[in-house]
């Protein structure tokens, strides 16, 4: 199970990786992130796990 400090609402990934939230929300979806690492929490809110942020952080170093 994994713990609260390892998952992030929109604004706060958004926030670390210095990107628009619906930006993130787009590339998560582009990258095509799974539903343990992305999931809807919401009107425009979703879930990010830490993998999830680790990997959108890697794509966007491209």
């Amino acid at each position: 199970m994994s713990s609260v400090k390892d998952v992030f609402i929109t604004k706060e990934a958004a926030d670390m990786l210095k990107v628009h939230p619906s930006y993130l929300i787009r590339l998560g979806k582009k990258i095509e992130l799974d539903e343990t690492e992305m999931r809807e929490a919401g009107t425009r809110n979703y879930l990010f796990s830490k993998e999830a942020v680790e990997k959108l952080r890697k794509h966007l170093k491209k």
